[in-house]
Parts: structure tokens; sequence; C-alpha cells
């Protein structure tokens, strides 16, 4: 009794360790972008503050009388000086896409309007920072707009990788031979049923591998399977084998035309 006791702690005791094992990996994912989602978040910020301080910083050396750093540079006009802020724009685009470059550029107007409307001695202040702020959301906006299609075509590569794997697992899992060639006459793909046949040919030439032969047979139906998108029948012998083979056209993850081949084994001589 104590011991069967025993056995079903350890048992539960075993299972709850796994789920928190399992936990922890799923979190540690979770913990590794929430990090980096507060370490964007900070620097941001520190982007834009440190574009303000050197924006305003001739202001600043006149407010604090630091006759040492005065340099003319501060004091001329502003418009090369705002392109310190396309860095934060740019940055905003790219990892809080459109509605990020939208807001930090309202909040770069904002920012710009003392130095228009009060300090500037320059001809038409507001009118040159209001051309900058314009041209500046517009790349950010288009910044945005890179980094979502940019997200949206990972997704799907990931999306296509992982149904890729999903029908490879089928298609291995077949009693019959399958085999998948590409455009250049390479083996990209053999399931288990079809390397115990023939072999491990992968990336070697279908035609010297399968047909040992040196170059493509007269009989290849690769052009009239992949180019015309027929489905070819025919039937191939291998030393005391006979198989019916159908032959269809079958794109891959990397949206190469390729050449897909089920090989039945229909009689044994």
């Amino acid at each position: 009794m104590i011991s069967k006791q025993k056995a079903t702690h350890s048992s539960d005791q075993a299972g709850q360790n796994e789920i928190t094992g399992t936990n922890s990996q799923n979190k540690a994912p979770n913990v590794t972008r929430r990090t980096r989602k507060s370490h964007r978040l900070f620097i941001l910020p520190l982007l834009l503050v440190l574009c303000t301080l050197f924006y305003y910083f001739g202001e600043l050396v006149d407010w604090a009388t630091w006759n040492a750093l005065r340099n003319t540079f501060f004091y001329g006009i502003h418009d090369i000086h705002r392109l310190l802020f396309l860095a934060p724009i740019i940055y905003a685009g790219y990892f809080g896409r459109v509605k990020g470059a939208i807001i930090v550029t309202l909040v770069t107007f904002v920012i710009f309007l003392p130095r228009a409307f009060f300090i500037s001695p320059f001809p038409d202040p507001l009118l040159r920072m209001v051309l900058f702020t314009i041209i500046a959301g517009a790349i950010g906006i288009l910044t945005g707009i890179i980094s979502n299609e940019s997200e949206k075509s990972r997704q799907l590569e990931s999306f296509i990788r992982n149904d890729k794997k999903k029908l490879l697992n089928i298609i291995g899992s077949m009693a019959d031979g399958v085999l998948i060639i590409g455009p250049d006459y390479n083996i990209r793909f053999m399931n288990t049923v079809m390397m115990s046949d023939f072999g491990d040919g992968i990336n070697l030439p279908c035609y010297k591998h399968i047909y040992n032969l040196d170059g493509p047979c007269d009989q290849c139906i690769m052009r009239d399977v992949i180019d015309k998108k027929q489905i070819r029948k025919r039937e191939y012998r291998s030393l005391n084998k006979i198989y019916d083979v159908v032959s269809a056209p079958y794109i891959d993850i990397d949206n190469m035309a390729c050449l897909l081949s089920i090989f039945r084994k229909v009689n044994q001589t």
C-alpha cells in the first residue's frame, strides 16, 4: 500500500515537473519578446530626447552661458538639424508600423513649433518645418508599410513551411514511393519507400539515380508536366520490379515548379 502511494506520488511529481518544464519553455520566448519590446520603448524616447537637445543646443548654450561650447553651426538654418529626427521616425515606422510613425511624426512636429514661432530669425520657418514634417512622416509611413509587408511575408513563409512539413510527413508514411524532382532534374525529396527501393538520391540527377543514364532520356516527361501542367501515367521496370508511375506538377516551398511522381509497385517478376 505504501509502495503504491509512493509510486503514485512519484508519477504525479514527474507529471508536475514535465508540465512545469513545458510551461517554462513556453514562457521563455514570451519573456524574450517582452524584454525586446521594452527596450524598443526605451530607445525611441531616448532618440527623441537626444535629437531635441541637439536641435535646441544653441539656445541651451545661450541660456546656460556656456561660452566654451558656442559654435556657429548651432545657430545656422536648422533644416540640416531637423534631419536627425528622421532616425526616431524611421525607427518608429519599422517597429511601431504606420501608427507608430504617425505618432512620432506628430510629436516631432510639436517639438519644432517653438523654434518656428518664437526663435528662428530666418524667412518662412513655419513653411520649411511643415514641409520637412510631411516628407519625414511619409518616409516613416513607407517604412511601416514595408515592415508590415515583410512581417506578412515571413508569417506566410512560416505557414507554408509548416504545411509542407505536414504534407511530407503524410507522404513519408505512404505505402507507395514518392519522388519530387526540380526543373533542373535534381531530386528534392524521396520518401522512405522510394529510398528503400532505389537508395538515397537527394540532390542527385533523377536520370542518373533512378534510370542510370548520363542525361535526360528522350521520353522524359518533365517539360510536359511542369510547363504544360499535364498529369502523365506510365510504366517503369526496374530489375525484377514493375511500377505504375503517376507524375503531376507540384509547386515547392521556394515557389519552384517541380515534378511529383508516385511509384506504385504492381508486380514482381
